[in-house]
């Protein structure tokens, strides 16, 4: 006499089985794509350390935010796919490694602008508070032109960029912030030095593939004779938080550590956006996921640089955005919540 119901409960724990296990290998399985999540809001104190600081004075905190991004998994993919998720999406691996750069090489150049960017802090912070800090360099240095470049065939490794419209350039954040201040598909004068030679090129700004929505010249860019001169010691540590975006943030930390004044008036601020030497704040990505960073830490006020505002006060369900042009809006704001 066959046995209907032991075949049955059999084929039941088989197909079981091989459902678990699919479950299992999706979840380990890569995929081409990274998970952009809600990151940290995290306090700046103790990142910077200052001689002769002014921290007893402090009451409040200043916070960085940052995203998340994680390689996704087969079972992510599909799952945020089909049921996305507040503030989480998926980034195609190629936007954050250009197609024919070396991942090593492309990394230490994003570490480079992350340094240029706290230096950049200090010397907006200083100046903000009276001194005259120096910061210092001779131009961007070319270390690869990407394979879609509209720069190909002109620009080539090694050139140090000088001139960007006829305005001198010293730093590589000065390169990358005046290309995103055109449009895409403008034409834009570069001159450039190669070896003993000046050379003048008109290359035209292409959204590239790998990051859609911003003008670029298809060019990585490293600092060249980049030097500083500070009257006070400043140490900056950020871990493993990476790029310009905490430019503001670190800006504001600095200057109330070597100010008698506490510019946080006990209040929990968040917030982002690049910093130039200038004192002007620039846009950043990533911005619904800040706001949603910030939000679990229960900050009081997020500032935001003017051109991601509104899609921060979209964002924001608690917390209030303040809208940020410069270090001196800023400062001023602040001062305004006593």
């Amino acid at each position: 006499m066959v046995d209907f119901k032991s075949r049955r409960t059999k084929r039941i724990l088989t197909i079981s089985l091989i459902i678990l296990a699919v479950v299992v290998l999706s979840s380990v399985w890569p995929t081409d794509y990274y998970l952009e999540s809600p990151g940290v809001a995290k306090d700046l104190s103790p990142l910077v350390e200052v001689e002769n600081d002014y921290s007893q004075n402090i009451e409040g905190q200043f916070r960085l935010t940052a995203v998340s991004l994680e390689p996704a998994s087969l079972l992510e993919y599909y799952y945020v796919s089909f049921f996305g998720g507040e503030g989480v999406s998926l980034t195609p691996l190629k936007r954050q490694l250009p197609s024919g750069v070396d991942p090593k090489e492309y990394f230490e150049m994003m570490k480079d602008v992350m340094h240029e960017s706290q230096l950049k802090a200090q010397a907006v912070a200083l100046r903000q508070a009276g001194y005259e800090p120096k910061v210092t360099g001779k131009g961007a240095k070319i270390v690869e032109v990407l394979e879609d470049s509209n720069a190909r065939g002109k620009l080539k490794k090694n050139d140090v960029i000088i001139k960007v419209d006829g305005k001198d350039i010293n730093l590589l954040t000065e390169v990358v912030n005046e290309i995103r201040a055109r449009k895409i598909g403008e034409l834009v004068k570069i001159k450039i030095k190669r070896g003993k030679k000046e050379l003048d090129y008109k290359i035209k700004t292409k959204e590239l593939e790998e990051n859609p929505g911003q003008p670029s010249l298809g060019v990585l860019i490293s600092s060249y004779q980049r030097s500083y001169d500070f009257p006070i010691e400043i140490k900056v540590d950020a871990g493993e938080i990476g790029g310009p975006s905490a430019g503001l943030m670190f800006t504001l930390e600095i200057l109330n550590q070597i100010t008698p004044t506490d510019l946080t008036h006990g209040y929990n601020i968040a917030g982002t956006g690049t910093i130039g030497l200038d004192g002007k704040v620039g846009k950043i990505s990533g911005v619904k996921q800040k706001i949603l960073a910030a939000e679990k830490e229960e900050v009081d006020i997020f500032l935001a640089p003017a051109e991601n505002y509104e899609a921060a006060k979209e964002a924001a369900s608690k917390v209030k955005v303040v809208s940020v042009k410069d270090i001196q809006e800023t400062v001023r704001f602040l001062n305004s919540l006593e």
